[in-house]
């Protein structure tokens, strides 16, 4: 496999991805990863336990981002386990969960878009009509008279996470086809 280039925009989100299911620490772990680690060698430049890089390691393969090959010392049976970053399978995968958030605040934006809300001026909460009417518009938690709550902010930053998903889920972008449903 060919060594990837730190500024590579596929490599970048790789790292993005790892560092979303994974934290700092799998995004370290994925750093090191590269075209081919084992154990020992993350160990060495991260500074992580064995135990720790190994529990990163199995989050970051459940998700499709590093595998593994296995080879078996024939002097003492142990096997060691060389880790590499798979871009293909990391880069589906990461682009199936893009799609899902997406999926997921084009509901949101849909029932922000179809209610009107209601918040007391203690900002305690905010609930739709029928549940304000219910309470006789009166906070359930402070009991405070609520009022109409404008949402346009929150459909502006609704709008703001679809449109940045929608330019990662472009069915071109980084030459890999966009997951279908």
């Amino acid at each position: 496999m060919a060594r990837r280039d730190k500024s590579d925009p596929t490599l970048e989100q790789i790292h993005a991805y790892a560092l979303e299911v994974c934290g700092d620490r799998g995004l370290r772990v994925a750093q090191t990863v590269g075209d081919g680690a084992t154990d020992e060698k993350i160990e060495k430049k991260t500074k992580f336990k064995v135990a720790e890089i190994r529990a990163v390691l199995n989050q970051l393969h459940e998700h499709g981002i590093v595998e593994y090959t296995r080879e078996k010392n024939l002097e003492n049976g142990w096997f060691t386990y060389t880790w590499r970053i798979n871009p293909d399978r990391a880069m589906r995968n990461f682009l199936s969960a893009k799609k899902q958030q997406h999926q997921k605040l084009m509901r949101q934006m849909a029932g922000e878009e179809s209610k009107l809300f209601y918040s007391c001026r203690r900002k305690c909460m905010r609930i739709a009509f029928d549940d304000a009417m219910e309470s006789d518009f009166r906070c359930p938690e402070c009991q405070g008279k609520m009022r109409f709550a404008s949402n346009d902010g929150e459909l502006k930053a609704l709008e703001q996470k679809i449109s940045a998903l929608e330019q990662i889920l472009l069915p071109t972008h980084n030459g890999f086809q966009s997951p279908e449903a």
